[in-house]
């Protein structure tokens, strides 16, 4: 199992709030790397997943922008350096940036000890997958909404199928021919009650790549066109499929990760109690905070301005009460609410 999802495991593995904390501001006051950065470096789709915010046309019109080359170099001297995961594209498409496997470049040249690259993998060549194996990519995942052709292209509007798999079989024989593990493959499917009878069959029409990890991501509103999660009358049906396609990973040797104590988030999370400490979500419309001035102060002033150190000792001595209202928001109540299962 690749070392951050060892990470995951032990943050759940570990249940006090105060320790976690406190190895944020050790991390933090050491200058040691600590950070998950979410990167986009543009605000824009080229698919409307029914399931996504993308789907809803106001949204679309409220969001522009993508950053330049200068700004992404300053990005990289701002957070990378405290960087520990980096994964490229977390709301948006980062193939529609332009030269986007320069971003992964840009990564390594800092020595992040992760990198990712989270896409519809619609809009990616041959060359392109060449140039991640080359530059040592970790990590590769592709987003699928269907395990069939025509639930796939339902819910992932715009999509192709038939693109999905060519350029799947495009990575493997890349790999092949440049005899590369990396970057290794993880399929993020994202299931609802009307795509869940078909997940059982999953590796019937994704068997023959050679998946890493796989993620069972449940439905949750981001105010896209379908906002059905899945109800109590799926949960036996569901909780019986996730743990034979467990089975299955189990065998396969694959990392395998799934919601399986709250897959409706009836609750709030509260293992990934130090996510907003550690998070940096940064796109063209912000950069982890409203009021970081980034283009004209550093990381470390920032922090020293608004206290950041005072902060994270404060929810050390904070009760659960206090931290859950800390973590308020979608980010923080159900964000990273999975287990790390093999």
């Amino acid at each position: 199992m690749q070392s951050v999802y060892k990470l995951i495991r032990l943050n759940r593995v570990v249940r006090n709030h105060r320790i976690k904390f406190a190895a944020v501001l050790l991390a933090h006051s050491l200058k040691l790397r600590h950070l998950f950065l979410r990167f986009d470096p543009v605000m824009a789709c080229n698919l409307r997943c029914r399931m996504c915010y993308f789907s809803n046309d106001e949204y679309v019109r409220q969001i522009r922008g993508q950053f330049s080359q200068a700004e992404v170099e300053r990005i990289a001297e701002l957070f990378f350096p405290l960087t520990l995961q980096l994964v490229i594209g977390c709301g948006t498409e980062p193939t529609l940036y332009h030269d986007f496997p320069r971003l992964v470049r840009i990564a390594k040249r800092y020595r992040i000890p992760f990198v990712g690259f989270t896409t519809n993998a619609q809009m990616i060549s041959e060359a392109q997958l060449g140039e991640f194996v080359d530059d040592k990519l970790d990590e590769l995942t592709v987003s699928v909404h269907g395990v069939r052709k025509e639930t796939y292209e339902h819910f992932m509007s715009n999509a192709s199928y038939g693109t999905l798999h060519t350029n799947l079989l495009a990575l493997e024989r890349v790999k092949r021919d440049k005899r590369s593990t990396l970057p290794r493959l993880r399929i993020n499917y994202t299931v609802n009650a009307e795509n869940l009878g078909e997940l059982p069959e999953f590796f019937q029409a994704f068997g023959e790549y050679s998946i890493s990890a796989l993620q069972v991501r449940p439905i949750n509103d981001f105010g896209g066109e379908y906002r059905t999660m899945l109800r109590g009358e799926d949960m036996a049906a569901y909780s019986a499929i996730v743990r034979e396609l467990g089975n299955e990973c189990r065998k396969r040797g694959i990392t395998y990760l799934a919601n399986l104590d709250d897959p409706q988030f009836l609750e709030p999370n509260t293992t990934s109690v130090i996510l907003q400490a550690v998070r940096r979500h940064i796109t063209p419309q912000i950069v982890w905070k409203p009021e970081f001035d980034w283009r004209n102060e550093s990381y470390g002033d920032f922090c020293r301005r608004t206290k950041w150190s005072a902060n994270l000792r404060r929810l050390i001595y904070s009760d659960m009460d206090a931290v859950k209202r800390y973590n308020a928001g979608m980010w923080g109540e159900h964000s990273a609410k999975y287990d790390v299962i093999l």
